[in-house]
């Protein structure tokens, strides 16, 4: 899937953040912290838009399936091969 150069922008910052985040060495703490806070922000985006009346069950599904597509584009190298450093 073809994503808009806007769109590939933000995910960039969001990137960059996390890498300079965790540079100390916490890098699995920050990849738990933005998984969380993409929680986080999709609740409340959902529940400001649809109000508390509005089928979680669905809502649920949707952001779970689109986290799954996500996660297995880029395992499936959309990001290209990673190289872990030596130590």
């Amino acid at each position: 899937m073809a994503y808009p150069p806007e769109f590939l922008k933000l995910v960039d910052e969001f990137i960059h953040l996390a890498n300079r985040l965790a540079q100390g060495g916490q890098d699995g703490e920050v990849s738990a912290a933005i998984l969380f806070a993409a929680g986080r922000y999709n609740a409340f985006n959902f529940l400001s838009h649809n109000g508390a009346e509005q089928d979680r069950a669905q809502a649920l599904e949707f952001y779970v399936s689109e986290y799954r597509k996500a996660l297995v584009s880029n395992l499936d190298g959309v990001v290209g091969p990673v190289v872990k450093p030596q130590a």
